[in-house]
């Protein structure tokens, strides 16, 4: 099987336990009961796992080899939602969320790393499609799931036993990737620290739209069964539904926006998506047309990510890219975190229907910062 289409895998894995949390919260709340803040502490944790894993990818790159590192994160995936679906006490959710995210983020800092380093920008925006195809999937198990008569809990073992099958058949093929990936071997030529790499004005402000632009995706994401439960009077199901739309139409954007991005430019591509992920989000804020709003505000965002990460090594040049990699990983895994927990912090003190507004001046924002970069073919 050729490497492009393990990392496709890869990518699937990488996806399917992230919107869980937040498209199972109508359900989990209760269960637990802890109040909207309570998400947010589960998204803060698995960020800290991230980006502990993300900080060290490099090094674990060099010592055991990629192949050996995505086996290992994927077990750890796998370990985290297996256990999470025996419903611990929520301290124990909690901190099992950690371990997944520490598997999640070795998972997309090497593969990110590698991708950036060897694809084109449609490449990469098919990779992190197939981020899409994973976080479509785990949304719509659990609504299945939840639709007829299972609990929160089935979902998360449907994930986890997916991811079990994943981690095998990457521990077979763990092989193939000796030496493939940059940062595995002795050749790569002078490395960078990150310190050095941020004196670059051009690196921070990536830094910056990475951490901006994944929070308003997670937020999205992770906020929308919510906003349509609490604010809009639909069922769990219904709310979960939404959920996986959002993420449906990203995966369909980087899909469908892939076979487009050379030919148009991708600096070009995102200056012309800006704007309507701002239309967009208004749009699901004022409620005229949630699903079509969310939909369209997904395929806006869908090519920032994967373009912006894709162009690294050109804009900053080949000896800056892993570090650069790692820092945008690092930030975007910290948007992540604190996006999302200050829209559960919104929702608890206005109401869930204050969050689609903040959401709309979040791409304003996004929006604004990706007009400042330099648009070359």
């Amino acid at each position: 099987m050729p490497l492009l289409a393990l990392a496709f895998l890869a990518f699937i894995g990488l996806g399917l336990p992230d919107p869980m949390p937040g498209s199972l919260w109508p359900e989990l709340r209760p269960f637990y009961g802890v109040p909207n803040a309570g998400l947010g502490l589960i998204l803060a944790v698995t960020a800290g796992g991230y980006v502990l894993a993300g900080l060290f990818t490099a090094q674990l790159m060099r010592a055991f080899g990629i192949g050996w590192l995505l086996v290992a994160s994927l077990a750890a995936t796998a370990t985290a939602a297996l256990l999470q679906s025996a419903a611990p006490p929520f301290a124990g959710f909690v901190a099992l969320a950690v371990l997944a995210g520490a598997g999640g983020g070795a998972v997309d800092s090497a593969m990110n790393a590698f991708a950036a380093a060897r694809f084109q920008p449609r490449h990469m925006n098919w990779l992190h499609g197939f981020w899409g195809v994973g976080a479509t999937l785990g949304p719509a198990i659990a609504a299945a799931l939840l639709a007829v008569g299972f609990g929160w809990q089935a979902g998360y073992l449907a994930v986890g036993l997916a991811l079990a099958a994943l981690t095998l058949a990457f521990f077979v093929t763990r092989r193939r990737w000796q030496g493939e990936a940059p940062g595995d071997g002795a050749s790569d030529g002078p490395r960078l620290n990150a310190w050095t790499v941020l004196r670059n004005p051009l690196a921070r402000l990536q830094v910056v739209i990475f951490f901006l632009y994944t929070g308003l995706e997670a937020a999205a994401g992770q906020w929308a069964a919510t906003i349509m439960t609490a604010s809009r009077g639909a069922t769990p199901a219904e709310g979960a539904a939404a959920a996986m739309l959002f993420f449906a139409a990203l995966t369909g954007g980087r899909i469908g926006l892939g076979f487009v991005v050379d030919r148009i430019g991708p600096d070009l591509l995102l200056r012309l998506m800006a704007p309507v992920a701002v239309l967009a989000a208004l749009g699901f804020a004022s409620g005229l047309a949630d699903l079509p709003a969310l939909a369209l505000l997904a395929v806006a965002l869908a090519p920032v990510f994967p373009t912006l990460m894709a162009r690294t090594p050109a804009r900053l040049g080949g000896a800056a890219a892993v570090p650069a990699v790692g820092l945008q990983v690092s930030a975007a895994t910290l948007g992540v975190a604190a996006v999302p927990a200050a829209m559960g912090l919104a929702a608890d003190l206005g109401g869930a229907g204050l969050v689609p507004w903040l959401l709309a001046v979040l791409a304003s924002g996004v929006g604004l910062l990706i007009w400042r970069l330099p648009v070359t073919r």
